[in-house]
Protein backbone atom coordinates (compact mmCIF):
# COMPACT_ATOMS: atom_id res chain seq x y z
CA UNK A 1 0.00 0.00 0.00
CA UNK A 2 1.45 3.58 -1.21
CA UNK A 3 2.65 5.86 1.99
CA UNK A 4 0.26 8.18 1.80
CA UNK A 5 -1.56 10.97 3.68
CA UNK A 6 -4.24 11.33 1.38
CA UNK A 7 -6.03 8.75 -1.18
CA UNK A 8 -8.95 10.87 -2.54
CA UNK A 9 -10.01 12.89 -5.83
CA UNK A 10 -7.42 11.15 -7.53
CA UNK A 11 -4.51 13.02 -5.51
CA UNK A 12 -2.56 9.52 -5.11
CA UNK A 13 -2.45 9.16 -8.86
CA UNK A 14 0.86 10.04 -11.41
CA UNK A 15 0.61 12.50 -13.88
CA UNK A 16 0.03 9.87 -16.69
CA UNK A 17 -2.59 8.04 -14.57
CA UNK A 18 -4.76 10.93 -13.55
CA UNK A 19 -4.36 12.51 -17.62
CA UNK A 20 -6.28 8.36 -18.34
CA UNK A 21 -8.63 9.05 -15.87
CA UNK A 22 -9.73 12.15 -17.01
CA UNK A 23 -10.55 10.24 -20.57
CA UNK A 24 -11.68 7.62 -18.20
CA UNK A 25 -15.90 7.58 -19.83
CA UNK A 26 -13.90 7.97 -23.53
CA UNK A 27 -11.70 4.78 -22.66
CA UNK A 28 -14.40 2.74 -20.48
CA UNK A 29 -15.63 -0.09 -22.88
CA UNK A 30 -19.87 0.06 -21.73
CA UNK A 31 -20.52 -3.38 -23.18
CA UNK A 32 -18.70 -4.09 -19.52
CA UNK A 33 -21.87 -3.49 -17.96
CA UNK A 34 -24.62 -5.82 -19.52
CA UNK A 35 -22.21 -8.58 -18.60
CA UNK A 36 -21.35 -7.55 -14.68
CA UNK A 37 -24.80 -7.12 -13.80
CA UNK A 38 -25.42 -10.53 -15.55
CA UNK A 39 -22.72 -12.20 -14.52
CA UNK A 40 -22.82 -10.86 -10.61
CA UNK A 41 -26.82 -10.29 -9.97
CA UNK A 42 -27.98 -12.43 -12.77
CA UNK A 43 -29.83 -9.16 -14.04
CA UNK A 44 -30.84 -7.32 -17.09
CA UNK A 45 -29.48 -3.89 -17.99
CA UNK A 46 -31.93 -1.82 -19.88
CA UNK A 47 -29.87 1.65 -19.59
CA UNK A 48 -27.54 3.05 -18.26
CA UNK A 49 -26.65 6.98 -17.22
CA UNK A 50 -23.77 8.98 -15.84
CA UNK A 51 -24.51 11.03 -12.73
CA UNK A 52 -24.40 14.70 -13.12
CA UNK A 53 -21.05 14.89 -10.78
CA UNK A 54 -18.69 12.66 -10.80
CA UNK A 55 -14.76 12.88 -9.42
CA UNK A 56 -11.46 11.81 -10.49
CA UNK A 57 -11.09 8.88 -10.54
CA UNK A 58 -13.98 6.39 -10.96
CA UNK A 59 -16.23 5.49 -13.80
CA UNK A 60 -19.84 5.96 -12.40
CA UNK A 61 -22.93 4.78 -13.44
CA UNK A 62 -26.66 4.87 -13.21
CA UNK A 63 -28.05 1.74 -14.18
CA UNK A 64 -31.78 0.56 -14.96
CA UNK A 65 -32.34 -2.95 -14.63
CA UNK A 66 -35.20 -5.26 -15.72
CA UNK A 67 -37.38 -5.88 -12.75
CA UNK A 68 -34.95 -4.71 -10.43
CA UNK A 69 -34.92 -0.98 -8.78
CA UNK A 70 -31.94 1.25 -10.07
CA UNK A 71 -28.34 0.54 -9.22
CA UNK A 72 -25.17 2.21 -9.16
CA UNK A 73 -21.86 0.84 -10.59
CA UNK A 74 -18.35 2.22 -9.61
CA UNK A 75 -15.28 1.40 -11.43
CA UNK A 76 -11.72 2.39 -11.97
CA UNK A 77 -9.54 2.47 -15.23
CA UNK A 78 -7.44 -0.37 -13.97
CA UNK A 79 -5.07 0.98 -12.12
CA UNK A 80 -1.48 -0.47 -11.28
CA UNK A 81 -2.68 -2.42 -7.82
CA UNK A 82 -6.22 -3.28 -6.74
CA UNK A 83 -7.98 -0.61 -5.37
CA UNK A 84 -8.32 -1.91 -1.74
CA UNK A 85 -9.84 0.74 -0.65
CA UNK A 86 -13.17 -0.23 -2.26
CA UNK A 87 -12.81 -2.90 0.06
CA UNK A 88 -13.02 -1.31 2.59
CA UNK A 89 -15.77 1.51 1.88
CA UNK A 90 -18.06 -1.59 1.91
CA UNK A 91 -16.77 -2.30 5.63
CA UNK A 92 -17.12 1.31 6.82
CA UNK A 93 -20.44 1.74 5.05
CA UNK A 94 -21.80 -1.58 7.31
CA UNK A 95 -20.18 -0.06 10.65
CA UNK A 96 -21.58 3.35 10.30
CA UNK A 97 -24.81 2.35 9.50
CA UNK A 98 -25.10 0.43 12.44
CA UNK A 99 -24.37 3.66 14.47
CA UNK A 100 -27.29 5.60 13.07
CA UNK A 101 -25.30 7.47 9.81
CA UNK A 102 -27.40 7.15 6.72
CA UNK A 103 -24.86 5.99 3.81
CA UNK A 104 -24.51 4.44 0.92
CA UNK A 105 -24.87 0.51 0.51
CA UNK A 106 -22.31 -1.31 -1.17
CA UNK A 107 -24.04 -4.30 -2.58
CA UNK A 108 -20.66 -6.49 -3.92
CA UNK A 109 -17.02 -5.41 -4.62
CA UNK A 110 -14.28 -7.12 -7.13
CA UNK A 111 -10.93 -6.43 -6.83
CA UNK A 112 -9.74 -9.55 -7.81
CA UNK A 113 -9.34 -8.69 -11.94
CA UNK A 114 -9.77 -12.28 -12.90
CA UNK A 115 -12.85 -11.79 -15.21
CA UNK A 116 -12.53 -7.83 -15.68
CA UNK A 117 -9.44 -6.13 -16.37
CA UNK A 118 -10.36 -2.89 -13.46
CA UNK A 119 -11.86 -2.93 -10.00
CA UNK A 120 -15.77 -2.08 -9.52
CA UNK A 121 -18.47 -1.72 -6.92
CA UNK A 122 -22.58 -2.38 -6.99
CA UNK A 123 -24.25 0.03 -5.00
CA UNK A 124 -27.86 0.65 -4.55
CA UNK A 125 -29.06 3.64 -5.78
CA UNK A 126 -29.45 6.61 -2.82
CA UNK A 127 -32.00 9.58 -2.94
CA UNK A 128 -31.36 13.58 -1.88
CA UNK A 129 -29.56 16.45 -3.59
CA UNK A 130 -26.40 17.43 -4.01
CA UNK A 131 -26.00 20.66 -2.27
CA UNK A 132 -23.17 21.66 -4.52
CA UNK A 133 -24.82 21.34 -7.62
CA UNK A 134 -28.86 22.54 -6.66
CA UNK A 135 -29.66 24.20 -3.37
CA UNK A 136 -32.53 26.36 -2.93
CA UNK A 137 -32.28 26.73 0.54
CA UNK A 138 -31.99 29.63 3.35
CA UNK A 139 -28.46 29.80 4.88
CA UNK A 140 -30.87 28.47 7.44
CA UNK A 141 -31.69 25.80 6.03
CA UNK A 142 -27.81 25.25 5.05
CA UNK A 143 -26.86 25.37 9.18
CA UNK A 144 -29.54 22.45 9.39
CA UNK A 145 -27.39 20.24 7.44
CA UNK A 146 -23.86 21.23 8.73
CA UNK A 147 -25.62 20.82 12.16
CA UNK A 148 -26.26 17.50 11.19
CA UNK A 149 -22.67 16.90 9.59
CA UNK A 150 -21.24 17.60 13.03
CA UNK A 151 -23.26 15.49 14.91
CA UNK A 152 -22.14 12.78 12.36
CA UNK A 153 -18.79 13.49 12.99
CA UNK A 154 -19.77 12.61 16.47
CA UNK A 155 -21.25 9.45 16.51
CA UNK A 156 -18.07 8.28 13.90
CA UNK A 157 -15.92 9.37 16.60
CA UNK A 158 -17.44 6.23 18.43
CA UNK A 159 -16.21 3.90 16.01
CA UNK A 160 -12.70 2.93 17.28
CA UNK A 161 -10.39 1.40 14.88
CA UNK A 162 -6.98 -0.37 15.32
CA UNK A 163 -3.95 1.78 14.17
CA UNK A 164 -3.57 5.04 12.72
CA UNK A 165 -3.97 6.44 8.97
CA UNK A 166 -4.73 4.89 6.07
CA UNK A 167 -6.49 1.51 5.99
CA UNK A 168 -5.23 -1.60 4.93
CA UNK A 169 -7.70 -4.24 3.26
CA UNK A 170 -8.86 -5.57 6.99
CA UNK A 171 -9.63 -1.81 7.80
CA UNK A 172 -6.46 -1.52 10.23
CA UNK A 173 -4.83 1.59 10.30
CA UNK A 174 -1.12 1.09 8.92
CA UNK A 175 0.50 3.82 11.30
CA UNK A 176 1.48 3.17 15.43
CA UNK A 177 0.17 6.47 16.11
CA UNK A 178 -1.52 9.72 14.85
CA UNK A 179 1.52 11.96 14.48
CA UNK A 180 3.08 9.53 12.07
CA UNK A 181 -0.12 9.81 9.84
CA UNK A 182 -0.56 13.17 10.02
CA UNK A 183 2.64 13.87 8.94
CA UNK A 184 3.35 11.31 6.45
CA UNK A 185 4.42 13.32 3.30
CA UNK A 186 4.68 16.58 5.34
CA UNK A 187 8.07 17.20 4.19
CA UNK A 188 8.31 16.45 0.77
CA UNK A 189 4.77 18.24 0.31
CA UNK A 190 6.05 21.81 1.69
CA UNK A 191 9.45 21.38 -0.21
CA UNK A 192 6.62 20.94 -3.63
CA UNK A 193 5.02 24.25 -2.03
CA UNK A 194 8.28 25.97 -1.32
CA UNK A 195 9.69 24.98 -5.02
CA UNK A 196 6.83 26.61 -6.52
CA UNK A 197 7.30 29.59 -4.63
CA UNK A 198 4.26 29.75 -2.39
CA UNK A 199 6.44 29.14 0.78
CA UNK A 200 9.68 30.48 1.71
CA UNK A 201 12.64 27.84 3.14
CA UNK A 202 12.09 29.57 6.53
CA UNK A 203 8.78 29.23 6.52
CA UNK A 204 8.59 26.02 5.49
CA UNK A 205 10.96 24.91 8.59
CA UNK A 206 8.77 26.78 11.17
CA UNK A 207 5.47 24.54 9.48
CA UNK A 208 7.76 21.73 10.53
CA UNK A 209 8.81 22.97 13.90
CA UNK A 210 5.04 23.26 14.75
CA UNK A 211 4.03 19.85 13.94
CA UNK A 212 7.14 18.61 16.02
CA UNK A 213 6.01 20.62 18.60
CA UNK A 214 2.26 19.41 18.88
CA UNK A 215 3.05 15.63 18.60
CA UNK A 216 1.39 15.20 21.93
CA UNK A 217 -1.46 17.24 20.77
CA UNK A 218 -1.97 15.23 17.82
CA UNK A 219 -1.51 11.79 19.59
CA UNK A 220 -4.76 10.62 20.57
CA UNK A 221 -4.95 7.76 22.31
CA UNK A 222 -7.37 5.44 19.94
CA UNK A 223 -8.23 5.83 16.30
CA UNK A 224 -11.59 6.97 15.57
CA UNK A 225 -13.62 6.98 11.82
CA UNK A 226 -12.39 10.34 9.72
CA UNK A 227 -14.12 10.47 6.53
CA UNK A 228 -11.86 12.81 5.54
CA UNK A 229 -13.76 14.00 2.46
CA UNK A 230 -16.66 15.60 4.10
CA UNK A 231 -17.41 18.45 0.95
CA UNK A 232 -20.83 19.19 -0.42
CA UNK A 233 -20.61 16.76 -3.26
CA UNK A 234 -20.16 13.71 -1.17
CA UNK A 235 -23.65 14.57 0.52
CA UNK A 236 -27.09 14.28 -0.33
CA UNK A 237 -29.86 16.48 1.78
CA UNK A 238 -33.82 16.48 1.87
CA UNK A 239 -35.24 19.39 -0.66
CA UNK A 240 -38.23 19.81 1.22
CA UNK A 241 -36.69 19.06 4.92
CA UNK A 242 -33.25 20.13 4.37
CA UNK A 243 -32.30 16.77 6.63
CA UNK A 244 -29.01 15.26 6.05
CA UNK A 245 -30.23 12.40 3.89
CA UNK A 246 -26.22 10.78 3.38
CA UNK A 247 -23.23 10.67 3.50
CA UNK A 248 -21.04 8.66 0.81
CA UNK A 249 -17.60 8.04 -1.00
CA UNK A 250 -15.51 6.89 1.98
CA UNK A 251 -12.17 6.00 -0.08
CA UNK A 252 -10.65 8.93 2.05
CA UNK A 253 -11.02 7.85 5.24
CA UNK A 254 -8.26 7.00 8.13
CA UNK A 255 -8.20 6.46 11.69
CA UNK A 256 -7.65 9.28 13.62
CA UNK A 257 -8.85 11.83 15.19
CA UNK A 258 -12.10 13.10 15.35
CA UNK A 259 -11.36 16.64 14.86
CA UNK A 260 -9.45 15.97 11.51
CA UNK A 261 -12.60 16.28 9.61
CA UNK A 262 -14.11 19.31 11.71
CA UNK A 263 -10.90 21.07 10.74
CA UNK A 264 -10.56 20.30 7.23
CA UNK A 265 -14.39 19.89 6.48
CA UNK A 266 -14.33 23.77 6.01
CA UNK A 267 -11.69 23.47 3.75
CA UNK A 268 -13.94 22.88 0.66
CA UNK A 269 -16.09 24.69 -1.29
CA UNK A 270 -19.62 25.96 1.03
CA UNK A 271 -22.35 27.90 0.64
CA UNK A 272 -22.15 29.24 3.98
CA UNK A 273 -19.48 29.68 6.67
CA UNK A 274 -19.71 26.09 8.08
CA UNK A 275 -17.22 25.19 11.43
CA UNK A 276 -19.67 27.26 13.81
CA UNK A 277 -22.64 24.82 13.08
CA UNK A 278 -20.34 21.57 12.87
CA UNK A 279 -19.10 22.56 16.55
CA UNK A 280 -22.51 23.08 17.30
CA UNK A 281 -23.44 19.79 16.28
CA UNK A 282 -21.05 17.67 17.80
CA UNK A 283 -20.93 19.57 20.89
CA UNK A 284 -24.16 18.18 21.15
CA UNK A 285 -23.91 14.42 20.88
CA UNK A 286 -20.25 14.69 23.06
CA UNK A 287 -17.91 17.29 25.05
CA UNK A 288 -15.74 19.24 23.02
CA UNK A 289 -11.81 19.26 24.27
CA UNK A 290 -10.54 21.80 25.79
CA UNK A 291 -7.51 22.11 23.18
CA UNK A 292 -10.19 21.45 20.33
CA UNK A 293 -9.27 24.74 18.47
CA UNK A 294 -5.52 24.28 18.66
CA UNK A 295 -6.50 20.83 16.99
CA UNK A 296 -8.64 22.26 14.45
CA UNK A 297 -5.66 24.96 13.45
CA UNK A 298 -3.01 21.97 13.07
CA UNK A 299 -5.55 19.94 10.76
CA UNK A 300 -6.88 22.17 8.99
CA UNK A 301 -3.17 23.75 8.11
CA UNK A 302 -2.48 20.08 7.09
CA UNK A 303 -5.03 19.43 4.77
CA UNK A 304 -4.53 22.76 2.83
CA UNK A 305 -0.85 21.81 2.71
CA UNK A 306 -1.95 18.41 0.57
CA UNK A 307 -4.41 20.73 -0.90
CA UNK A 308 -2.22 23.18 -2.49
CA UNK A 309 -0.03 20.04 -3.78
CA UNK A 310 -2.89 18.55 -5.40
CA UNK A 311 -3.99 22.43 -6.83
CA UNK A 312 -0.56 22.43 -8.31
CA UNK A 313 -0.21 19.09 -9.46
CA UNK A 314 -3.57 19.22 -11.76
CA UNK A 315 -2.89 23.47 -12.54
CA UNK A 316 -6.16 24.21 -10.60
CA UNK A 317 -4.54 26.72 -8.02
CA UNK A 318 -6.57 29.64 -7.58
CA UNK A 319 -6.70 32.89 -5.99
CA UNK A 320 -9.23 31.64 -3.30
CA UNK A 321 -7.73 28.48 -2.70
CA UNK A 322 -4.02 30.11 -2.08
CA UNK A 323 -5.86 32.69 -0.20
CA UNK A 324 -7.82 29.53 2.13
CA UNK A 325 -4.20 28.10 2.52
CA UNK A 326 -2.76 31.50 3.40
CA UNK A 327 -4.94 31.94 5.99
CA UNK A 328 -4.95 28.35 7.25
CA UNK A 329 -1.07 28.84 7.87
CA UNK A 330 -1.51 32.71 9.19
CA UNK A 331 -3.69 30.95 12.05
CA UNK A 332 -0.58 29.00 13.09
CA UNK A 333 2.04 30.96 12.44
CA UNK A 334 0.12 33.40 14.93
CA UNK A 335 -0.24 31.45 17.89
Amino acid sequence: MQDIHYGGGGANLSLEESIRAKKRYELFDTSYIQRIFKDVMNLKVLSFEKPKSWGLPHVIYIVKLKNHRDLVLRANLGLEFPETALVVEKLITEKVTRVGIKTNKIIHVDISRKKYPFDFQIQEKFEGLDPEIVFHGTQKDYDRISFQLGEYIAKMSEIKCDGFGRFDEKMVGTKKNNYDYIVTELDDQLNNIVDNKHLSFEQSGKIIKIFKESKELINVKAGSLVHYDLADHNLRYNPVTFDLEVIFDWESAVSSDPFLDIGSCPTWRTLYEREEKLLEGYSSLKTLPVNYREKINIYRLRTMIWKLVHNIKFGILTPERLGKFNQALDAIMTL
